[in-house]
């Protein structure tokens, strides 16, 4: 006999844990299933090997068990991610699918968490009203959000007090006159723990930026500054992105969300278990279970009354697409990912890169979203420019050379001992405009080692996202000459990676059946008791991080989920909401 309980959610990352786990919480019998480990504290308390987690990836999906294609446009032959597969595996975190396992992607991101500006919200509107549609590509899918920056500042606010996010709030309600950043959202409260220490050349930037008339603050981060809950501070030890948190301070929904559901005994969670179907009923309608390949490779089902899939933005069309669920042809369709705009220098002071994470940062707003237009009207959308203090370790930075280095004998022993400690780094993240031949699907040729068809991604930098990261760069060269850098060097403005793991928009949210995969609650429009959660959600895309907009969704789909009301300003801090300090 099949077993069946309440809820099955696929994927045990960023949304699926804290998805389960607040179900489980609220009383419903779940099943969270992951193709990874389920890990525990002691897994991660050696974890300061450059080699196994940068270099060769260890908790990342690899191009074996995980192959992935990719082609520049519809007319070139994909092949396996070519800037991945590569002899020490995965390479590199910042351009590769999510970790696996309990926890996900945010086992190893840096943790920036960021609230989207009210025009993110309605981003073809706006420029439209400002510039008009004509700086757009003419193949262009962008829309705007059913939902408004109102709809969630509720769930932004339960996000960071839930899950722990430290910082410094500008445009908090009755402190308006304290604001570093004008053109942050609205916010009804501060954060529930300062920001994280500045590293040295980190105020050098934010002193460039201030003689420049620029207005730089500090940026929010998803690492306890000090103790949270049951988790320890930050003790600033340079492993940070690309590694897992030896003292729990980063959070990683392993920490912050899954023991809460595992204690109300609820919530049992299926380790290296891939699920490979989503199984409908005789009329289609819903969803009554998955299969999947157990730890053994034998093939299993179970059932539900209601099935989330919370893999990733990639992995979540995927499951779609091979379980024929895509009625109406946009399942896979609008990709957008980010180009980062990489700026690299070497300071005149020492600038310790190999302490403290990489979001104990300054960055600036005044070329973000529709500001742009004021100094490029040929700009479609801009980003913020952030800095990048720390959390740089020898390996990464041999990656990172400037061309001229040399790369092997006495000269590059040189070049690493009178430079590693002067490094620093500015970035932005440029979102491509989603456009008709930006998509994922499934390879017609490829398998994986199951049989089971693998994703195709097709997709290259158009002039429009070009220009919006020559943009960025010509601001950041300003800076950079502000600050005195001895010398820098940049990335491209048509990077050779077109995956960073903040791929969002595969299965877009919308009222209209017809021209979206899912509602605001990420519940599918095909399937009625199917929900596919996570930045696939996304209609269009900005130069943040994603994964607070992703968290905050997730509570909105969990009361949605369970029949409560949702959430209102009304409702910040109000007794009776479940926020714990």
């Amino acid at each position: 006999m099949t077993r069946k309980v309440d809820v099955i959610v696929v994927g045990a990352g960023a949304s699926g844990a804290l998805i389960a786990s607040e179900l489980a919480q609220a009383g419903k019998k779940v099943v969270c299933i992951d193709k990874g480990a389920a890990y525990t504290d002691e897994d991660f308390k050696l974890k300061f090997d450059e080699i196994r987690y940068y270099a060769r990836g260890a908790i990342i999906p690899n191009m074996t068990d995980d192959p992935m294609t990719w082609r520049n446009d519809e007319g070139g032959d994909a092949a396996i991610l070519p800037w991945v597969d590569g002899p020490l595996g995965t390479v590199n975190p910042l351009h590769l699918p999510p970790s696996l396992g309990t926890g996900g992607g945010s086992i190893h991101w840096g943790g920036a968490t960021w609230r989207f500006r009210e025009s993110e919200f309605r981003m073809r509107s706006t420029i439209a009203e400002r510039v008009g549609e004509g700086v757009l590509p003419e193949n262009h899918t962008l829309v705007d959000w059913p939902i408004s920056y109102q709809d969630l500042e509720p769930y932004y606010d339960k996000a960071e007090w839930e899950l722990g996010i430290s910082g410094k709030g500008n445009n908090i309600a009755g402190h308006e006159a304290e604001s570093r950043n004008p053109w942050e959202a609205p916010r009804t409260r501060d954060y529930p723990m300062p920001p994280l220490r500045q590293g040295p050349a980190d105020q050098q930037f934010a002193d460039a930026c201030d003689r420049l008339g620029m207005h730089p603050f500090r940026t929010a981060a998803a690492i306890a500054s000090e103790k949270f809950k049951d988790r320890d501070g930050c003790t600033y030890c340079g492993f940070c992105h690309g590694y897992a948190c030896h003292t729990n301070a980063k959070t990683s929904t392993h920490v912050a969300s899954l023991p809460y559901g595992l204690a109300s005994g609820n919530l049992e969670v299926l380790d290296y278990c891939r699920v490979y179907r989503v199984n409908r009923s005789a009329n289609g309608r819903s969803v009554i279970g998955v299969s999947y390949y157990d730890q053994e490779g034998r093939s299993t089902d179970i059932e539900a009354d209601q099935v989330v899939l919370a893999c990733y933005a990639l992995e979540n069309a995927r499951l779609l697409l091979a379980s024929g669920i895509n009625r109406n042809g946009q399942v896979g369709k609008h990709f957008m990912t980010h180009a980062f705009g990489f700026f690299m220098g070497l300071t005149k002071e020492t600038s310790n890169p190999f302490m403290g994470p990489l979001v104990a940062s300054t960055a600036i707003e005044d070329f973000s979203g529709e500001l742009v237009h004021d100094h490029d009207p040929n700009v479609a959308w801009g980003a913020p420019i952030i800095s990048w203090p720390g959390d740089y370790q020898p390996l990464e930075i041999a990656q990172a050379m400037p061309a001229n280095a040399p790369r092997w004998g006495s000269g590059f022993r040189e070049w690493m001992r009178d430079n590693y400690t002067h490094i620093w780094a500015m970035y932005s993240q440029t979102a491509n405009i989603p456009r008709t031949d930006t998509y994922v699907d499934l390879d017609p040729v490829r398998k994986d080692r199951h049989g089971e068809p693998v994703l195709r991604m097709t997709h290259g930098w158009s002039d429009t996202d070009q220009r919006g990261v020559e943009f960025l760069l010509t601001q950041k060269r300003r800076i950079a000459q502000e600050m005195g850098l001895t010398t820098w060097w940049e990335e491209t403005t048509n990077p050779d990676y077109h995956i960073s793991t903040h791929e969002v928009g595969t299965h877009r949210m919308g009222e209209d059946p017809a021209t979206s995969v899912v509602d605001m609650y990420g519940r599918s429009h095909e399937c009625e008791n199917l929900y596919v959660v996570g930045g696939g959600q996304f209609p269009s895309y900005h130069g943040y991080n994603p994964t607070e907009t992703i968290w905050a969704l997730n509570y909105m789909t969990v009361d949605q989920m369970l029949g409560r009301p949702l959430m209102t300003s009304a409702d910040i801090g109000r007794t009776g909401v479940p926020i714990h300090v």
